[in-house]
């Protein structure tokens, strides 16, 4: 079954990741999920059987993973955290990544760019270099646009970039962040992957708390009974979420949302599908 779902995942990787520079081989007979514009009706009209073209990547993609490794991408409250999620999802993508013979990229950011490797056909020493800042006992703070602002820098080759971030490093800073996606996505394909928990804004009904700002370390008290206060404050940030994805794909990048309440393979089977 493992084998199984991995041949599957594999097929409707290549799907969905298409190169958009392809040579066509010999043709061979259709299996089942295979694309329907590459069938050869030449070969299929004189076989009486569908065929399709072999597609062969003339060198692969570029694929650059952008990961966000601030405090706040540690929080999580249902099955998972979110950079729990999203290292599972970064692991499969790279693996399916190296399977399909694409280069890989790694940038870990917070406030700054903390670990960058350009793009390469094997993906062990970043995942090694992700492990070793996921256990670091130090705090990070999040700052999308510096790591935009790398990546506008050292991109030459026309690459596609996955960034897998929490929600909060997308509004941080909303101008400046949507300032350099314009400019990434004028060069590259740009996807991204914000990680979504339900408790992202507080919900239960605990009375009077102290909270931490998990990047700054401010604390302050809140009043979770005043249903009142407590909802204008979900809605203004909801519709501020809201907003900030309307404007992303105004510019053309494709988001796709993801909750912790769902595995990554879950996640992956449904974007591929």
């Amino acid at each position: 079954m493992v084998f199984w779902t991995k041949s599957t995942l594999s097929k409707l990787y290549r799907k969905f990741f298409c190169p958009s520079g392809i040579v066509l081989g010999d043709a061979r007979e259709y299996v089942a999920g295979d694309d329907t514009r590459l069938i050869n009706w030449n070969v299929t009209a004189k076989a009486n059987a569908l065929f399709v073209n072999n597609i062969c990547a003339d060198s692969g993609n570029d694929i650059i993973f952008v990961l966000d490794v601030s405090e706040s991408i540690k929080f999580g409250t249902k099955k998972q955290r979110k950079i729990s999620l999203a290292m599972d999802i970064l692991k499969v993508l790279s693996q399916l990544s190296e399977a399909n013979a694409d280069k890989m990229g790694f940038v870990a950011f917070s406030n700054q760019v903390e670990k960058y490797f350009p793009p390469r056909q094997h993906a062990g020493c970043f995942r090694y270099a992700i492990d070793k800042i996921m256990h670091s006992q130090e705090k990070l703070r999040t700052d999308l646009s510096c790591a935009l602002k790398f990546l506008n820098k050292v991109l030459v080759k026309r690459s596609r970039v996955i960034l897998l971030c929490d929600t909060f490093a997308l509004t941080v800073g909303r101008k400046a962040i949507l300032a350099q996606l314009h400019i990434l996505k004028s060069r590259h394909d740009v996807m991204v992957f914000p990680m979504v928990d339900d408790n992202d804004m507080l919900k239960a009904q605990l009375g009077r708390i102290t909270v931490e700002d998990s990047e700054t370390g401010e604390i302050f008290e809140i009043d979770t009974n005043k249903i009142e206060a407590m909802s204008k404050i979900e809605n203004k940030y909801s519709a501020y979420q809201k907003v900030t994805f309307r404007d992303m794909e105004n510019i053309g990048i494709k988001i796709f949302p993801i909750n912790t309440r769902n595995s990554a393979m879950e996640f992956l089977f449904k974007l591929f599908k």
